[in-house]
């Protein structure tokens, strides 16, 4: 995931070699199986996601407990 991450910065920013380099070294890139939930209803996320590889769906539960999708995320 960190040559993923790499070749974005390298072809959406001005980022040099070593800028590039200290960026990937001091974030966590973590991947998930499909069917994990990131963030529960009603809690309020102290982590910021990006997407490299995959789709993230964002969505709420209602009364009903009826699912209603309000955005997708994909790389």
């Amino acid at each position: 995931m960190t040559d993923l991450l790499n070749q974005y910065l390298e072809r959406f920013t001005t980022l040099g070699p070593k800028e590039r380099e200290n960026i990937l070294r001091e974030l966590d890139i973590r991947q998930y199986v499909k069917g994990t939930t990131l963030v529960e209803q009603g809690e309020v996320s102290s982590t910021c996601y990006f997407v490299l590889r995959g789709c993230v769906r964002q969505y709420a539960i209602d009364e009903d407990g009826n699912e209603n999708t309000s955005e997708f995320y994909t790389e």
